[in-house]
């Protein structure tokens, strides 16, 4: 999983339930044709199994697919979810089944270097280089006419100067049962075209004419600005996401770029699933 600036947790992670692990039915939530579920998970180790010592504490919350259409279609979706999410050691899990063992191995790997914390705690004196915390906020973002776009927002912190943060996205056609992906969108010959127009919707964001004004706001070179796998739809477009890092230095942030389907229509493959959002 990725990780998530200690500055962005409060934005990034609603309010957890108290306990360790808890899911209340009434906190159901229809996104369109899609029932989904509040889960959340929360667990905390310390070192020497003192509260006033550092340790390692883990937050989940998710929206767990539970309804859609005949009634395991909702198990096929998450079984689709699960290794996207979580990965593909878990693919056999549901998703609260691979939330819940992610948690756990957090905590885990903490304990693994417990002695060496201990060790320097000794020596040293408390630090709070030994405090880890691991957030994630996962939920549906978009779900209209058979698109379901998943969105994961992760955090860690495990000591240094900051921690770092992530967005994940995945869209699924829940005509076909797959993950959509560039190919299944663009013409191959059209990614050099489509990279421009991405190119261009940002400058246009950030009210620039010239690329290399970039360069001052701390993006790295503009070639690195190409579409990803990394995208969720809107009703009128595309936005790519990328994290700190990929095209930027970290304190420029994430870089949300909205491309609409009109800049890039001419680009589709002509079976290209997005256009039946064109016809809305």
């Amino acid at each position: 999983m990725k990780k998530v600036s200690l500055l962005s947790i409060m934005a990034l992670i609603c309010c957890l339930y108290s306990c360790n692990f808890k899911s209340d039915h009434s906190n159901d939530t229809t996104i369109d044709s899609v029932v989904v579920e509040k889960i959340a998970i929360q667990e905390a180790y310390h070192l020497l199994g003192d509260t006033a010592m550092p340790g390692c504490k883990v937050s989940l919350e998710m929206k767990v697919p539970i309804q859609y259409g005949q009634d395991s279609n909702y198990l096929h979706l998450q079984k689709i979810l699960t290794p996207l999410i979580f990965g593909e050691e878990y693919a056999g899990d549901t998703l609260i089944q691979a939330a819940q063992k992610v948690v756990t191995a957090h905590i885990n790997a903490y304990k693994e270097v417990e002695p060496e914390f201990e060790k320097e705690i000794k020596e040293y004196g408390k630090s709070y280089s030994f405090e880890w915390e691991y957030n994630y906020t996962i939920a549906p973002i978009y779900n209209r006419n058979e698109f379901f776009c998943y969105g994961v927002a992760s955090s860690e912190y495990t000591g240094g100067a900051h921690g770092m943060y992530s967005n994940f996205y995945y869209t699924i056609d829940l005509s076909d049962w797959h993950r959509i992906v560039l190919g299944d969108l663009f013409q191959p010959q059209s990614l050099d075209e489509v990279n421009h127009t991405i190119l261009k919707q940002l400058l246009k964001k950030l009210d620039l004419t010239e690329p290399d004004s970039l360069l001052e706001l701390g993006y790295f070179d503009t070639e690195d600005i190409t579409a990803t796998e990394n995208f969720y739809l809107t009703d009128t477009g595309i936005c790519w996401v990328y994290n700190p890092y990929e095209i930027a230095c970290y304190a420029t942030g994430q870089v949300f770029i909205e491309v609409p389907f009109q800049a890039l229509e001419s680009y589709f493959l002509p079976e290209n699933p997005i256009r039946r959002l064109l016809k809305k």
